[in-house]
């Protein structure tokens, strides 16, 4: 198998759980900061969920921009030259960009937690943010080779 075939399935397998992980915090967690959770049951279940979570994603997303960078590196550098000379290049271009959104956005939230200052509006708009960037990036993954 080639290099580009092994970063390809590892980046699939990375962005599932990423993609997952955000989508199941969204939209399936977002019961706890309701009022037929208790305060203490939420502490609980934050607690559980953000141990796990630090020791998890850090890895998966490290491991899914590596294997995107590797992808980008065999197949793609060309048409990152010039991006805006093809609609997969341009299309490519937006998808990495909005990678690089929720680079950022993983990097404020990891740095907050760790200093104890994530607050929960901090957490929805991350949420929020990441979310939205991550259905973007799934539909530009899947348009790129339909548009082109």
């Amino acid at each position: 198998m080639s290099i580009y075939a092994t970063a390809h399935i590892v980046h699939l397998f990375c962005a599932v759980a990423f993609v997952g992980g955000v989508f199941f915090e969204v939209l399936v967690l977002s019961v706890l900061h309701t009022k037929r959770v208790s305060r203490e049951a939420r502490r609980e279940v934050e607690k559980a969920m953000s141990h796990r979570a630090v020791r998890v994603m850090p890895v998966v997303v490290l491991t899914l921009f590596a294997s995107g960078l590797v992808m980008a590196f065999e197949r793609y550098v060309p048409l990152l030259r010039d991006p805006l000379a093809s609609t997969f290049g341009t299309l490519l271009f937006i998808k990495i960009l909005l990678a690089l959104g929720v680079l950022v956005h993983f990097a404020i939230a990891v740095t907050k937690m760790a200093r104890h200052t994530l607050t929960v509006g901090w957490s929805k708009y991350i949420h929020a943010v990441v979310f939205t960037h991550m259905l973007l990036i799934v539909f530009l993954a899947k348009a790129m080779f339909y548009w082109s």
